[in-house]
């Protein structure tokens, strides 16, 4: 599943950025100076809620850019 993600490749250290997933994906983002991509977030965020089993963790818009 997303096999090209680099959140996902580097999850450990998303993971280590406190607050909630979207302020994780920003900091790692701005460590990174990676411009912001909103496929790669939501792609990541559906990664994170089958492995969690937390739904919520997608909003609309994340499910419409990956045609949920």
């Amino acid at each position: 599943m997303y096999p090209n993600n680099i959140y996902i490749k580097h999850y450990a250290e998303v993971k280590k950025y406190p607050g909630d997933i979207g302020v994780q994906l920003d900091q790692y983002d701005n460590a990174h100076h990676l411009k912001h991509n909103a496929l790669l977030r939501a792609q990541y965020k559906h990664w994170r809620s089958v492995q969690t089993g937390v739904p919520e963790l997608l909003s609309v818009e994340d499910k419409r850019l990956l045609g949920i």
